[in-house]
């Protein structure tokens, strides 16, 4: 059997190959280079010991005859075998211009070190000797790069040796590093405009071996570096002579030879001035064009490139550190289009705040540093949305750190302060996010701000806020497009930050859920009620600000007049509706203003039945009236189309009626049925008849209202029947409406049920039997008085009970009809005594006589059927 092809190796495996080449590829890099570096230090020396070897003895003995002879010493070699070395040290010394002596007298010097070392000049004179005769060479022999290169490498060799440093004063090394300095501004101004290949030696060289000089020597010179007066001006040639000038020249140096000018600055002390320098220096964005050149290259970094990366970093990090003053101007223009120093200088602010607690605040209170960040963010903002592929842009690490860096200011900040700086930047909507966010996640900060309302203005701030957000998603003419916030924060890929607009709308709407919640508790606890239309209540405040225009929109954009281009989710309309519900619970002006204004609004009328059904807002009768003329004209408008809300309206028009005797008798009397349109439903006057019938108890203070009420109700049962009770005739009236049978016998049944309730329940008997035979009789026509009841106690009995037995005769089927009015027969003083007069005419039923009183016991002989034959009888 042929054997089957392998399987193609899996994708996970060929990354994980192609980054094992990479790291070997890089590390055999690395070992190359110090392969060439080993070599040319194993050249070097072969080098010099082969000379040693071969002319030391000979030179000693030809110096030897020589001074014999002459009598005089040659200023090159020691005036006797048994001077040695420091014979050399005194002739360089002595004569510091000569520079063959200099030259030869050098190369014997740094024979002697790599053969013995320092050790040997520990008791002796002859560092402190050696290390002035490298000094005089630096100064007095600038342009000889030759014998700068050997005193450079000999000077090398010396100052690394263990505890040489130590041994030697301060002064001294003073003077070494500047004297280095000087030859190594000298050097950099005559290879200006010189290239490498036509200076001999090279200069690369000589400069490499004088930064690393110069590396050798800053540490160990900290304290004097520290004292302004004595070093500016050498911290001033380093920084503006050789580190800037170096790394700005129209030559581009090499890569190793940058690496020894960065690495300096990290030696130096980062005292304030120091820093201060290195800014005004140009290093620093000298620094950030060789980040960028790096970064351009793409790809894996080498070993050299990542050193120089991480030492170009260091540099930065340490130019900023511990300096508010330098962090701050650096977010602002100065350094507002170097993506790298913006990164280095928000990890430097945010390394501060947890190394000391208050730098957030101190930022803010001194150098304003929300303006300045969100100018850097307008600026970055700009970059990433122009960039083709604007997820690998730099630009958009500096937008998430800004971002990171502003919600921990924010956070530190009082809660005050924060509203403040949201109102400041009421139209920036990047600014709003971020505040939003940081509110939201922390709940203390929430507390806060609802507690303390009334001083730290919250209220209108986050209505603005509100505001702010709608407009983003509000058409106004053309198509809609997506705002360049969303944009920027869906790069982000961020949780804390949601990409959509309708989350921060929620966070707005969770603090004013807050702050009522907490003006609640604070109204409960208040020893005396406040205000209805207190202008310091929470829900007045909210109501003044706006909130309920933006609900509305939130809840029924069409409805309210605005067109989004999205559809809010279902949980933020949820939430908005219970802050609705909360404002109305809390305030029953502001529900039915609110009403009256968004009468299109179906959610906001469902929230203002809640609110009417749970405070009927019963002290204040003229805004109850209002309240029932909205419910009635909503109810003709939704009846058809909306169930539900008009099951809602109508059970607030129940409990508004019920609240108060005089608001039926009002509304009865303000919309008589014969007033009502041909199609104009009789649902709210049917709950208006049926409230009294529920009534608990009728007051001594109420009873001067009962002749109204009563004949409110029996109006409205005439008018109810009217049409009916005469087939021969139209209604009184021209164009009048005839109540359809099944309504009008709603009417007329919830009207007598009412009217004997009221009997049962008359503070003063009989009042309601003489308004009610007063009511049923002789009916006053329209806009006539009712005649008084001591006139009409006679005649009206008689004419109640013949328009009762008519009712009655209108609709002979309904069982609840015909037993009210047998009860209100009964109740009626001619009823009574008709029934005496003739007991032949109706001995097959059995009327029996009572007195009407509050007890009364109505007969149970007294049916339906009897009814009838009495009714055919008469």
């Amino acid at each position: 059997m042929a054997e089957a092809p392998e399987a193609p190796e899996a994708p996970e495996a060929m990354e994980t190959s192609e980054q094992s080449v990479e790291e070997l590829l890089k590390e055999r890099e690395q070992w190359m280079e110090e392969r060439s570096r080993l070599r040319e230090e194993v050249e070097l020396l072969k080098n010099r010991v082969a000379k040693l070897s071969r002319g030391e003895s000979k030179n000693l003995v030809d110096a030897q005859t020589q001074t014999e002879k002459e009598g005089e010493p040659t200023g090159g070699y020691s005036a006797a075998p048994e001077d040695g070395l420091r014979g050399v040290l005194t002739r360089m010394l002595q004569s510091p211009q000569d520079e063959a002596l200099q030259l030869s007298g050098i190369e014997q010097l740094f024979a002697q070190q790599t053969q013995a070392g320092a050790a040997q000049m520990e008791s002796s004179p002859q560092l402190h000797q050696s290390l002035e005769v490298a000094i005089a060479i630096f100064v007095h022999h600038q342009s000889n790069w030759t014998l700068l290169l050997k005193a450079s490498q000999f000077l090398s060799v010396l100052l690394a040796e263990p505890a040489a440093q130590q041994l030697l004063p301060q002064a001294q090394l003073q003077q070494a590093a500047q004297a280095v300095l000087a030859a190594s501004v000298a050097l950099l101004e005559k290879t200006a405009g010189l290239s490498s290949a036509q200076a001999t030696p090279n200069p690369t060289k000589l400069f490499t071996w004088l930064l690393s000089l110069l590396s050798l020597l800053l540490p160990n010179l900290e304290s004097w570096l520290r004292q302004r007066k004595q070093s500016e001006e050498f911290v001033q040639s380093l920084l503006h002579g050789v580190v800037s000038r170096l790394l700005a020249a129209s030559e581009l140096p090499p890569e190793a030879l940058i690496l020894k000018g960065v690495q300096l600055l990290p030696l130096l002390p980062m005292e304030t001035w120091i820093q201060q320098i290195c800014l005004d220096s140009g290093a620093i964005h000298s620094f950030a064009l060789v980040k960028q050149r790096l970064a351009k290259r793409g790809g894996t970094e080498s070993g050299e490139d990542f050193t120089l990366s991480k030492a170009v970093q260091s540099a930065i990090r340490g130019v900023f550190s511990g300096n508010l003053e330098l962090c701050s101007w650096a977010l602002s223009d100065a350094f507002v289009g170097d993506t790298f120093v913006c990164i280095e200088v928000l990890d430097e602010l945010q390394s501060l705040e947890q190394q000391r607690r208050g730098t957030f605040r101190r930022l803010e209170s001194e150098f304003d540093v929300i303006s300045k960040v969100m100018s850097l963010w307008a600026f970055h903002q700009r970059q990433t949305l122009e960039d083709p592929e604007p997820g690998k842009c730099s630009s958009l690490a500096v937008l998430k750190k800004a971002a990171f860096l502003l919600q921990g200011v924010m956070l530190r900040l009082p809660p005050q302060k924060l509203l403040a700086r949201i109102e400041e930047f009421q139209e920036s909507e990047v600014l709003v996010r971020i505040a939003l966010a940081t509110i939201h996640s922390n709940a203390q900060l929430r507390l806060q701000m609802a507690v303390n309302y009334a001083e730290n203005n919250v209220i209108p701030v986050m209505v603005a806020c509100l505001q702010l957000l709608l407009r983003g998603y509000e058409i106004e003419g053309g198509a809609p497009t997506t705002p360049e916030v969303e944009v920027a924060f869906e790069l982000f890929g961020d949780d804390r930050l949601p990409v959509d607009g309708w989350s921060y709308i929620a966070y707005c709407l969770e603090v004013c859920l807050h702050v009522l919640s907490h003006w609640s508790c604070t109204k409960l606890a208040a020893p005396k009620a406040p205000e209805v239309l207190d202008p310091g209540a929470a829900p007045v405040r909210l109501a003044s600000a706006g909130v309920v225009d933006v609900l509305a929109e939130l809840i029924d954009a069409p409805a309210a007049g605005v067109e989004l281009r999205g559809q809010p989710p279902t949980a933020l309309v949820q939430k908005a509706c219970e802050t609705l519900q909360a404002l109305f619970e809390r305030n029953g002006h502001i529900c039915l203003f609110c009403m009256k204004h968004y009468a299109e609004v179906k959610q906001i009328l469902l929230v203002g039945c809640d609110s009417i059904v749970a405070d009927p807002l019963s002290n204040h009768p003229e805004m109850q009236q209002e309240a029932i003329d909205l419910f009635t004209s909503a109810f003709e408008k939704f009846a058809m189309k909306d169930e539900r809300l008009s099951r809602k309206l109508l059970k607030a028009l129940t409990v508004l009626f019920e609240s108060s005797y005089q608001l039926v008798v009002w509304f009865l009397q303000q919309h008589p049925l014969r007033a009502l349109a041909e199609l104009q439903s009789l649902d709210a006057h049917i709950e208006a008849v049926r409230a009294v019938a529920r009534a608990g108890y009728w007051s001594a203070e109420d009873a001067p209202l009962l002749p109204d009420c009563v004949a409110a109700l029996t109006g409205t049962m005439l008018d109810a029947v009217e049409g009916h009770l005469d087939f021969s005739k139209p209604p009184s009236g021209s164009g009048r409406r005839v109540v359809d049978l099944t309504e009008a016998e709603e009417i007329a049944a919830s009207c007598t049920a009412s009217v004997l309730h009221l009997m049962l329940i008359d503070p003063s008997p009989p009042t309601v039997q003489q308004c009610l035979a007063r009511s049923l009789g002789k009916r006053p026509r329209d806009g006539d008085d009712l005649p008084p009841l001591e006139e009409a106690e006679g005649s009206s009995s008689e004419e109640a009970v013949n328009t009762l037995m008519k009712i009655m005769q209108v609709f002979p089927s309904s069982d609840r009809l015909q037993m009210n009015c047998q009860h209100i027969l009964t109740s009626l003083p001619w009823g009574v005594r008709f029934a005496e007069s003739v007991p032949s005419q109706v001995d097959e039923f059995r009327i029996c006589e009572w007195q009407v009183s509050a007890h009364t016991r109505w007969p149970a002989s007294f049916t339906i059927s009897s009814c009838d034959k009495w009714r055919l009888r008469l």
